[in-house]
């Protein structure tokens, strides 16, 4: 008789299995920044191995980023352009996909950066309740590092996007 193979979460094949540390083969040109977070779960404590998957809008292969053991990431790029299309601009961002233990969909959201002002006319950013927007701003914390944290669940939680 045979049984039923048992459902497993997404969980240590993300450290062992994705191509990591895949710098970028097109050279991006302006200010180098950096986002700094911690992607954490609904209590608050940080997920240790957790891979982020970002997009910039100049490049054309999607990159990663690993989580540390307190759940801490590091995200180095330069700041997005703002994007014209379907008659709109919107204002610069990042997209960013949450993978980890236990996480059986896409986490998709953005990061926009709080000192851009475009953000007021993103049409997606607009779209997410007023209350909930702060949870896609990432924080300035100097000219060229900012501040976005991500919170999978609870009360906090980041705004994901269901596409």
């Amino acid at each position: 008789m045979s049984s039923l193979t048992p459902f497993q979460t997404v969980g240590p094949y993300l450290r062992l299995g994705l191509r990591l540390g895949i710098q970028p083969a097109t050279v991006m040109e302006g200010d180098t920044i950096v986002i700094r977070g911690y992607l954490l779960d609904g209590a608050g404590n940080g997920i240790p191995d957790g891979v982020l998957e970002w997009w910039h809008p100049s490049l054309p292969e999607v990159l990663r980023s690993l989580t540390a053991s307190d759940g801490g990431f590091a995200i180095e790029t330069v700041k997005p352009p703002a994007i014209t299309a379907g008659g709109g601009t919107q204002a610069p961002h990042l997209a960013l996909r949450v993978l980890a233990r236990g996480i059986l969909t896409q986490y998709v959201t953005r990061v926009y950066f709080a000192d851009d002002p475009l953000n007021g006319g993103d049409a997606v950013l607009a779209a997410v309740p007023e209350s909930r927007r702060q949870t896609l701003i990432a924080r300035s914390q100097s000219p060229s590092e900012y501040r976005f944290d991500i919170v999978v669940q609870g009360e906090s939680e980041t705004v994901f996007f269901d596409i």
